[in-house]
């Protein structure tokens, strides 16, 4: 196998195996046989010795990760690939983790949904990102029902629409509803509801 370790910056290296990019590591854990700059054949122990390193490094960098805050499959994906490590590489990093309960989509989500209920945002705007990250409907609908019931969702909107309202007094109805309308589709909100909203605020449906 033709190995290469070259420089990716001060600190870490990149290794590459028959001109394919397996990751980085840093350069304190090289062993002393394959120092940076190296190229050359190498059988199949010593290459597998640096995989060995590799997985340890990529387990390693996404738990440190994790323990930082809840991240999905695909952030973690996205993660390692910025680190250069190759796909097969990422995937048994990222399934080891999840046979361990360190990273859960499911986790994930709920956290993604408390987040974004508490901000008020609308439940379309939370579907959007919950689907921007691939996670399964399966996963994501029964909490989201759960943390965000959408009487929760409406009774935000309505709040939101009269302090919305409130602060644009000065404009004409029609100009008014013209723009509440715009403002909270724009957020994400169901037209149906924003029409809803406003008419439990005693607007008048056409104005």
């Amino acid at each position: 196998m033709r190995l290469r370790i070259n420089p990716k910056n001060k600190l870490a290296v990149i290794i590459e195996i028959d001109g394919v990019n397996q990751g980085t590591l840093p350069r304190r854990v090289l062993p002393p046989s394959f120092p940076e700059g190296f190229e050359g054949e190498a059988d199949s122990g010593e290459t597998g010795e640096l995989l060995d390193l590799l997985r340890a490094r990529a387990f390693n960098l996404l738990l440190d990760w994790l323990a930082k805050s809840e991240h999905s499959t695909l952030q973690c994906r996205a993660y390692l690939k910025r680190h250069l490590f190759h796909p097969s590489l990422a995937e048994e990093a990222i399934e080891r983790l999840k046979q361990l309960n360190y990273l859960s989509d499911e986790r994930f989500a709920e956290t993604l949904i408390r987040s974004y209920a508490n901000r008020r945002a609308s439940r379309r705007a939370i579907i959007a990102k919950l689907r921007e990250q691939r996670i399964p409907s399966s996963l994501w609908e029964p909490l989201l029902a759960e943390i965000y019931p959408r009487q929760e969702a409406s009774s935000n909107l309505r709040e939101l629409l009269a302090r919305y309202c409130a602060s644009h007094s000065e404009l004409p109805r029609n100009k008014l509803r013209e723009k509440a309308f715009t403002h909270f589709f724009r957020k994400g909100f169901e037209l149906q509801d924003i029409q809803s909203a406003w008419e439990a605020l005693g607007k008048p449906a056409s104005g």
